[in-house]
């Protein structure tokens, strides 16, 4: 996504991961971003804001706290959108070490949308190594605008 800007209010090791275009929402310890590979419609990252490196074992109560209840609003929210079958949640860190995870929503059966077909290619399965992402830039800013709208109705 080589048109989309990354963040520059984050610590330097987190810069450079998050497009500002695709942040959906912002607690007091986590930035809720779009996911930009779309290939698992309506995946979703969510990152500590503060300095972390390594395993969820390192969060305090507090944010593990914030992190669950994050969890419960974008399920809904994805639910309410595209009715995903299921949800896999991944905290890897292979890739980059700052603490965040991943939220995939799974179908089952193909998706729809913006006349878009979504299929689960892996549904059953692990969900890596993705498929490629069937939209492009715009499409998934559009992504984002929708999803930002209903989160902030979820929280409203």
């Amino acid at each position: 996504m080589s048109g989309l800007t990354r963040t520059s209010h984050l610590p330097e090791s987190r810069r450079n991961m998050i497009d500002n275009k695709l942040i959906l929402h912002e607690t007091e310890f986590w930035t809720w971003s779009l996911f930009p590979n779309q290939s698992y419609l309506g995946r979703v990252q969510l990152t500590l804001r503060r300095e972390c490196n390594g395993s969820l074992a390192n969060v305090t109560d507090e944010e593990w706290n914030d992190l669950r209840g994050g969890i419960k609003v974008i399920e809904r929210t994805v639910s309410g959108l595209f009715q995903p079958d299921r949800f896999n949640y991944q905290q890897l860190g292979n890739v980059w070490n700052q603490v965040h995870v991943h939220a995939i929503p799974r179908y089952e059966r193909f998706r729809n949308w913006q006349g878009v077909a979504f299929l689960d290619r892996k549904w059953g399965d692990h969900p890596l190594p993705e498929p490629p992402s069937p939209i492009g830039e715009l499409e998934t800013l559009k992504l984002a605008d929708l999803m930002r709208a209903a989160i902030g109705e979820a929280l409203a």
